[in-house]
C-alpha cells in the first residue's frame, strides 16, 4: 500500500538513497513509503524470489530447472532438482499453478523440473518461508510455476534452433539402431516386454520353456553398438494465442505450445569404485574409462484456456504432456579386481521414456455482495510414467598384456556382467484445494482472514523384470561380434540362457501411496500503515504406505504405515520502517516425509552416476523449525538490495549413505538431528547508459547488473547412545544400530554447498529489446553421498561445474517480417563434472568424472 508522509528527519537516509536514483528535496520531503516495492513483494508477507518471463529471455534458459540456478540460495542437482539453502529436493516442493506435479522419477517423489520449458511460463515464485496455505512439506523453498493465461491478443510464433558441443558434435560416439520411431521419443513396440518373459516371472520358466524364453527377445536392433560421428542438436517450437471472445463482460482465450528438441551429448570420463582406502593398490581397484553417447528427445505440449466473466470471476483449464526420452550407448574398459584380474570391456545400452501429463481446472472469484469475499479453487488429475525396456549389459575380458581379442565373459550370469533388464513405473496423482480470503478491519487497518483446505492422493507402482544371461559358447565364438553370440542359431542350442532374477532380497515389484488431508487458517493483520503480521496454522493428517513383493507370489510384504497428524504454526512480521525499505521476520514449524523410492527395499541403479540405491522402509518423517529474517531496499523500479539470514533445526533428517557393500551400494537413514544456518544477499540495478555517454549510440540503452550470494553451514549431530534404524535385507525387518557407527558427528548435510554465487551483467536496448548478457554461476563443494560404517565407505564429494554463459537476443525486421535471433554460448570455461572421495590424509580419488564441453547454439523465431 502506498502511503504519503512528511518525514523531514530522514534527509540523510534519502540523500543516501539518492545515490541509487532517488531524488531528495531541499526541505520537507514527501516520501511515498513502499512506492517502489513490487506488487508481488507487497502482496505477500513471505520471503520470496521472483523470476519473470523477461528474466527467462535474458538468461537464455530453456527449462525452469536451469533458470532456478540464478535464484538466490538455489542450486540444481543433476540438472533437474533444486537445492534450496543447502537442503536437497526432498525439502522443497514444486507446483504448477499451485498444484503438485506428478513425478516419473523412480528415485524421487519430486518432479524433475528440466521437463518444464520456460516458454510456457509467465513466471515463477520461490517462497523461502512457510505459510499455511502451502504444503507442510517445507524446508528449503516452495516453488510455484505460473503458466500464461488468456492472451491480450491473437498471435502465432515459430522457432527453430541448432546447437553444437565441443566434446560431442562431429566427435566419435556410440550408437545402436533401436526402433524406427526413436527420433520422435517413442518406441514403436520393438522394445515391449515379451509376453513369454512376463509369464516366466509370474509362473516360472518351466511354464514357457527355457528355449522358448531365450528366443523371445529382440537380438537385432537393441544389441549391437557401433561407432559414428555425433550429429548436431536441433529443436523447434510453435506457440499460438487465440482470443475467442472479448466483449468487455466476457473474455475467452487460449494459448497453446508445442515443442520438440533432439540433443546429443558425449560423456568421456572415468569411474572408480575401489573399496579399499588405499587408492593406489591395484589389487583392489574397481575402475574404468568410458565413453557414453546420449540422445535426449523432448516433446512437450501445453494448453491453457481461460474464461473471464467480468472483473470478478475467472476459470482456467490447463493441460499438458511432457515427454523426455534418453537413449544411451556406452563402452568402458577397466579393471574389477573383485571379479577378475583381467581387463574388462563392458558394452551398455538403454532407452528411458519419461512422461508426465496433467489436467487442471481452477477458478478465482470475488463476491462484492459478501463483503468482498475472495474464493479460489483448483482440482487436478495427472499421471507420470517411466519405462526403461531393454537395458543391456554385456561384458568381455582380455588377459593383461595380451594382444588377443576381448572374449565374452561366460557363466555366472549377472556376476559375469551379462544382463537384460526391464523396468516400468507409474505415478498417479489427484489433488483438490480451496482457499478463502475474507477482508476485515482491525486496528483501523485493512486485514484479512484466510482459511481453506486441500486433499492429495498419490499412488505409485514399480515393476522390474531383470534377467541374468548365462553364456557358454566355444572359444572360437567367444570373441565374435555380440550379435553373432546372441543369434537365434546359437541361442537355440542352449548356449545362451536368460534366467529371471528376483528373490526376497531383490523383489521385482513395489507399491507406495501417500494420502494427505489438510486444513489451515491464518490472520493477516495490518496494525498500521507500515507494520503487518501474518499468523496461521496448518493441520495435516497423512498416511504413507509402502510394500514390496515377488510377481510369482501375489502376497506383498507391507510395512507399518507412517500415520501422522501435525499442527504446523507460521508467523511472519513485515515492517516498512522508512522509504522503500521492508524488513521481514518469520518463524515456522514444518516437516518432510520419506520419498517413495527411499522406502522401497529393492535395488535401483541411478543412471546418472551408476550407483545402486537400496530403500529403507523404516524411515520416519523429519521435523523442522525455521527462523528467517530479511531486509529489502527498493531504490528504483525493479532495482533493489536485500540481505537476510536463516536458521533451521532439523529432527531426524533423512540422509543417503554408503552401506559398505560390494559395488558401492547406498541406502537411507534418519540421522538423529542437524542444524543449518546461513545468510544471503542480492543486488539488482539498471543504469541509463545515455546519461554516462554523450554519444547518441547509447540513447535507449541500459546496463543491467544482478548478483546474489548465499553462505550456509550445516552440521549433523550425533551423541553416544543414540541409535538409527536400518533395513535387514535378509528378511526386511528393522535393524537397530549405534548411530555413531553410521553418522559422523559434525559433518555437513548431504547436498549442502557452503557458497552459492550468481552474477549477471548485460546491456539492453529498451526500445528494440536487443540484449547481450553474461551469466556466471558457482556452487562450492558438497556431499553427494555420506560415509558408511565400513572404513572403505568414504563420503563422496561433488564439485559442481562453474558455468559462464553468454546470451545474445537480437530482433530483426526482414522482408516485412519480425524475427528474433538468439545466440548462446554455454559453459565457456569448459568446467567438467567431478565427484571424488577423500581419505583422512587428504588424498583424493576420482569417484565419477566426465568432460563437459562448451555449447554454441543459434535460434531464430518468427512472429506472425
Amino acid at each position: 500500500m502506498k502511503n504519503v508522509n512528511l518525514v523531514p528527519s530522514l534527509a540523510l537516509a534519502l540523500a543516501i538513497s539518492g545515490a541509487f536514483g532517488t531524488v531528495a528535496a531541499q526541505d520537507d520531503v514527501i516520501v511515498v513509503r513502499g512506492a517502489l516495492v513490487p506488487d508481488e513483494k507487497r502482496a505477500t508477507s513471505e520471503i520470496s524470489s521472483l523470476l519473470e518471463a523477461e528474466d527467462f529471455q535474458r538468461q537464455g534458459d530453456s527449462d525452469i530447472a536451469a533458470a532456478l540456478r540464478r535464484v538466490t540460495g538455489i542450486s540444481v542437482i543433476d540438472g533437474k532438482f533444486p537445492v534450496a539453502r543447502g537442503l536437497n529436493e526432498r525439502y522443497s516442493s514444486a507446483t504448477l499453478n499451485g498444484i503438485p506435479l506428478p513425478s516419473p522419477e523412480p528415485l524421487r517423489r519430486a518432479a524433475p523440473l528440466d521437463l518444464v520449458p520456460t516458454s510456457v511460463l509467465a513466471g515463477s515464485l520461490a517462497q523461502k518461508t512457510f505459510s499455511p496455505e502451502f504444503s507442510g512439506e517445507f524446508g528449503g523453498a516452495a516453488i510455484d510455476l505460473q503458466t500464461v493465461g488468456v492472451p491480450d491478443e491473437t498471435y502465432f510464433s515459430a522457432s527453430i534452433g541448432f546447437e553444437i558441443d565441443t566434446v560431442s558434435t562431429m566427435q566419435d560416439g556410440f550408437f545402436y539402431d533401436g526402433s524406427d520411431t526413436d527420433v520422435f521419443g517413442f518406441d514403436d513396440g520393438l522394445r515391449n516386454l515379451p509376453g513369454l518373459a512376463d509369464a516366466a516371472f509370474r509362473n516360472g520358466v518351466s511354464s514357457v520353456g527355457q528355449d522358448t524364453l531365450d528366443l523371445a527377445f529382440d537380438q537385432d536392433k537393441t544389441l549391437l553398438i557401433t561407432g559414428e560421428d555425433v550429429p548436431a542438436s536441433g529443436s523447434f517450437s510453435l506457440t499460438g494465442g487465440l482470443v475467442v471472445v472479448d466483449n468487455g463482460d466476457l473474455r475467452i482465450g487460449t494459448t497453446t505450445y508445442l515443442g520438440y528438441s533432439n540433443e546429443w551429448e558425449n560423456r568421456d570420463g572415468f569411474q572408480n569404485r575401489t573399496e579399499d582406502t588405499d587408492f593406489s593398490d591395484i589389487q583392489t581397484r574397481v575402475e574404468q574409462d568410458f565413453l557414453e553417447t546420449r540422445q535426449t528427445i523432448d516433446l512437450n505440449a501445453f494448453n491453457t484456456t481461460g474464461f473471464e466473466f467480468g472483473p470478478d470471476h475467472e476459470l482456467n483449464l490447463t493441460s499438458f504432456i511432457l515427454r523426455s526420452t534418453l537413449k544411451r550407448a556406452r563402452i568402458s574398459e577397466g579393471f574389477d579386481e573383485d571379479r577378475t584380474s583381467d581387463l574388462i570391456r563392458r558394452e551398455f545400452s538403454d532407452y528411458i521414456e519419461r512422461e508426465v501429463w496433467q489436467a487442471q481446472l481452477s477458478g478465482e472469484h470475488l463476491f462484492p455482495d459478501l463483503a468482498d469475499l475472495e474464493a479460489s479453487w483448483r482440482v487436478a488429475y495427472g499421471e507420470a510414467e517411466r519405462s526403461s525396456p531393454y537395458e543391456r549389459l554385456t561384458s568381455r575380458s582380455q588377459a593383461v598384456g595380451s594382444d588377443e581379442a576381448f572374449a565374452i565373459r561366460q557363466g555366472l550370469g549377472r556376476r559375469a556382467g551379462n544382463e537384460l533388464n526391464f523396468a516400468e513405473l507409474t505415478d498417479e496423482n489427484f489433488y483438490a484445494g480451496v482457499d478463502f480470503v475474507f477482508p476485515v478491519m482491525l486496528f483501523g487497518g485493512e486485514s484479512s482472514i484466510k482459511f481453506g483446505g486441500a486433499y492429495e492422493e498419490r499412488d505409485r507402482t514399480n515393476l522390474r523384470r531383470d534377467f541374468s544371461v548365462f553364456i557358454d559358447v566355444e572359444d572360437a565364438l567367444a570373441d565374435s561380434r555380440i550379435d553373432l553370440i546372441y543369434s537365434d542359431p546359437v541361442v537355440s542350442t542352449d548356449r545362451v540362457n536368460f534366467v529371471p532374477d528376483a528373490t526376497n532380497q531383490f523383489p521385482d515389484t513395489s507399491e507406495a501411496s501417500l494420502e494427505v488431508l489438510a486444513a489451515y487458517s491464518a490472520l493477516d493483520v495490518e496494525f498500521n500503515e507500515f507494520l503487518r503480521a501474518s499468523v496461521g496454522v496448518r493441520f495435516e493428517d497423512s498416511t504413507e504406505e509402502s510394500s514390496v513383493g515377488l510377481t510369482s507370489d501375489p502376497a506383498l510384504t507391507s510395512f507399518e504405515p507412517l500415520e501422522e497428524e501435525y499442527f504446523l504454526p507460521a508467523v511472519t512480521v513485515t515492517w516498512n520502517p522508512v522509504g522503500n525499505i521492508q524488513v521481514r521476520g518469520a518463524y515456522s514449524q514444518t516437516i518432510t516425509r520419506p520419498q517413495f523410492r527411499e522406502l522401497a527395499p529393492t535395488d535401483f541403479i541411478d543412471p546418472d552416476i551408476d550407483v545402486t540405491l537400496q530403500g529403507n522402509p523404516f524411515l520416519t518423517n523429519s521435523e523442522i523449525e525455521n527462523f528467517d529474517v530479511r531486509a529489502e531496499w527498493y531504490f528504483g523500479r525493479g532495482q533493489f538490495v536485500t540481505v537476510g539470514a536463516f536458521y533451521k533445526d532439523i529432527d531426524k533428517p533423512i540422509e543417503q549413505f554408503f552401506t559398505g557393500q560390494e559395488g558401492g551400494a547406498t541406502s537411507f537413514l534418519n540421522a538423529p538431528k542437524a542444524t543449518l544456518w546461513g545468510f544471503e544477499a542480492e543486488f539488482e540495478r539498471t543504469f541509463d547508459l545515455s546519461a554516462a555517454f554523450e554519444n547518441g549510440y547509447w540513447i535507449g540503452k541500459e546496463l543491467f547488473l544482478s548478483t546474489n550470494y548465499t553462505y550456509s553451514d550445516s552440521e549433523v549431530e550425533v551423541e553416544d547412545g543414540e541409535t538409527v534404524i536400518l533395513n535387514n535385507r535378509v528378511d526386511n525387518t528393522p535393524l537397530v544400530v549405534d548411530a555413531t557407527d553410521f553418522v559422523v558427528d559434525g559433518r555437513s548435510l548431504v547436498g549442502q554447498s557452503d557458497h552459492l554465487f550468481n552474477f549477471q551483467l548485460g546491456v539492453e536496448n529498451v526500445d528494440t529489446g536487443a540484449s547481450v548478457t553474461g551469466l556466471l554461476n558457482y556452487a562450492s563443494e558438497r556431499v553427494l553421498f555420506a560415509e558408511g560404517n565400513d572404513a572403505s565407505a568414504l563420503a563422496v564429494l561433488e564439485q559442481p561445474p562453474v558455468t559462464l554463459d553468454l546470451v545474445i537476443n537480437q530482433p530483426l525486421e526482414v522482408s516485412g517480417g519480425t524475427y528474433d535471433l538468439g545466440i548462446k554460448v554455454q559453459n565457456i570455461l569448459g568446467d567438467d563434472f567431478d565427484a571424488y572421495r577423500e581419505d583422512d590424509a587428504g588424498t583424493k580419488a576420482t569417484f565419477f568424472e566426465y568432460d563437459k564441453g562448451t555449447k554454441f547454439s543459434v535460434s531464430l523465431s518468427r512472429d506472425f
